[in-house]
């Protein structure tokens, strides 16, 4: 993922802590509980894969042939390294333990053609390398489109059937950091990336299904001054009515102040064939703080009437405290950084109003839990008005970036997925349900947000800096996301990398006005997955690195570089 050059960013987060200047700060709506009859609930989760990685997942419905695509990091930068004890580092360079399917230098990627129920391995070939940072996105002809990374390339390829076969594509659209896809018109990607050449964050385009891509980018990043500018920086979106891309944006004031808000490029394409567009940022919120990894809103998700939403995880701390990591050793000690407060996950909606402009809502909460923290939202939006966040929520109030407090491990903190179905969201009479939709925990201890430098430390980075939620035929949502609560079937231990793990929903609305029928089997609240798996782990125990993990540190400080 990102390079960890954005450690300077967060101790400026933490300067900025709280939300008292966010005028008119509204509390969470109509909320209701999962069981109320006719309300959202989700099945159990199931294992896409019971040994390849599944840190910082996509997934998406193809429009045109109806099966779900999914994909995930390859696995070699999001680890902990406590799973390398005993046989544990076989099973991360050969996943297949019985076969040869071993280390390939690409994203992961499986189709379902039953809704989910069962999923097969896709090889999109060598010759698009990059195990990291993989991002899913359609254009108008039913094209999918994902990307992958290494510490030089960013490669794009397509599919032209369902994600089965990937026969398009180039292993080099740009040299650059993070990616994240938009498909456009018929053959058509959008890309974004922050480049190291020179640029800073930069947008490149193909009209070729990924078979080239433009030489030149275009740059959604400004320095107003030497102490304040703005950057775009998140999963975009391709306008299909006006053919506009929209970014979330993330503010820098000269006072040390965080803002949040959307950059457009209008009439992208043109952009790229002698147009003269470019990039216009739009500040919505200011100020307010950003917890994740990225420093700013991940994505920006639109509805079928362009109204435009995005969430972000805020970062409220006690600058005075010392229960939080330590800014120079990403651990904390006696004198430890600034102690976390409760957070919100929250959450703006933009109404169209007419060719490029939105009236913004007050931002809301959907989240604020006194005693527990959460992190790296995700949304989808369906109909006019219909709206999925999703986001990690921990049981108990620490800071997720921590593996060990004082020289103690972390306490036994379980984080578990939530989600905000929301009903005409652009309107003050919002409909608001709040479930939590993995019913189980998904991981326990920590969750390094410092990139690769977790890597280094030892600190827990299996679930890499994301997840994300989409929806499937029927308007129904599905989340994808990395699981680490099963042990390593050689040695008994805790695994190397996370698992990949899928969750639909099976009752009470979907996005696109059509009610989720119930499953046969499984529903919020099992404490199982539906896949059979060996007994889970029962809590982190931090020690020092193994000697047979050794042989594999030469990979890993080959990759402290990029945050990936």
């Amino acid at each position: 993922m990102r390079a960890a050059k954005g450690m300077s960013g967060r101790r400026a987060r933490w300067a900025a802590a709280g939300l008292a200047g966010v005028a008119g700060l509204a509390t969470l709506g109509q909320v209701g509980s999962a069981g109320a009859a006719g309300q959202v609930g989700f099945a159990a989760p199931t294992y896409v894969d019971k040994a390849r990685a599944g840190g910082e997942p996509g997934i998406i419905h193809s429009t045109k042939f109806g099966d779900l695509v999914y994909t995930a990091h390859e696995g070699t930068t999001h680890l902990d390294r406590e799973g390398f004890a005993g046989n544990s580092i076989v099973q991360f360079l050969c996943p297949g333990l019985t076969t040869a399917d071993c280390y390939k230098n690409h994203v992961w990627i499986w189709t379902s053609d039953d809704h989910g129920a069962s999923w097969q391995l896709r090889d999109e070939g060598l010759r698009y390398t990059g195990f990291s940072d993989p991002d899913l996105s359609e254009d108008t002809s039913g094209s999918i489109y994902n990307t992958g990374i290494d510490l030089a390339n960013d490669s794009v390829f397509s599919s032209q059937d369902g994600g089965k076969t990937w026969p398009h594509g180039n292993p080099q659209c740009h040299e650059g950091d993070r990616p994240w896809l938009a498909g456009g018109k018929a053959g058509e990607l959008f890309m974004t990336t922050d480049t190291d050449t020179g640029g800073g964050h930069q947008l490149f385009h193909s009209s070729n299904y990924g078979d080239s891509c433009s030489g030149t980018g275009i740059s959604d990043n400004q320095n107003f001054d030497s102490k304040s500018g703005y950057s775009g920086f998140g999963k975009l979106v391709y306008d299909r009515v006006d053919g506009s891309v929209i970014e979330p944006a993330v503010f820098h004031h000269a006072d040390g102040t965080v803002g949040v808000g959307i950059s457009r490029l209008a009439n992208a394409a043109a952009a790229f064939s002698g147009g003269s567009q470019t990039f216009q940022p739009v500040e919505v919120v200011h100020p307010t703080t950003v917890y994740s990894p990225f420093g700013a809103p991940l994505l920006i998700s639109m509805d079928s009437a362009e109204n435009i939403y995005f969430a972000w995880d805020t970062d409220e701390r006690d600058a005075n405290g010392t229960g939080g990591c330590n800014t120079a050793q990403s651990q904390p000690l006696v004198g430890g950084g600034p102690t976390p407060l409760p957070n919100h996950i929250m959450f703006v909606a933009g109404k169209h109003v007419g060719s490029g402009q939105w009236q913004f809502s007050t931002p809301i909460s959907l989240a604020s839990q006194g005693s527990a923290r959460v992190l790296w939202p995700w949304s989808v939006a369906g109909t006019a008005g219909n709206v999925s966040v999703v986001w990690y929520q921990m049981d108990r109030m620490v800071d997720p970036d921590c593996d060990l407090y004082n020289g103690q491990p972390v306490p036994g903190v379980k984080t578990f997925i939530y989600e905000a179905h929301i009903g005409n969201a652009t309107s003050p009479g919002r409909q608001i349900t709040v479930t939590n939709a993995s019913g189980r925990a998904i991981h326990e201890g920590g969750i390094c947000d410092s990139g690769t430098t977790c890597v280094a430390t030892g600190q827990d980075r299996r679930l890499g800096d994301y997840f994300t939620n989409s929806v499937d035929a029927n308007g129904c949502v599905i989340i994808a996301s990395g699981d680490t609560t099963v042990l390593d079937p050689a040695s008994g231990g805790l695994r190397a990398t996370s698992l990949p793990i899928f969750i639909q929903q099976n009752r009470g609305p979907g996005l696109t006005g059509k009610d989720c029928r119930p499953a046969a089997a499984g529903s919020v609240g099992a404490t199982t997955a539906a896949t059979s798996l060996p007994n889970t782990a029962t809590g982190p125990n931090r020690g020092l690195l193994p000697l047979t993990a050794l042989a594999v540190m030469p990979l890993l400080s080959w990759y402290r570089r990029k945050r990936r």
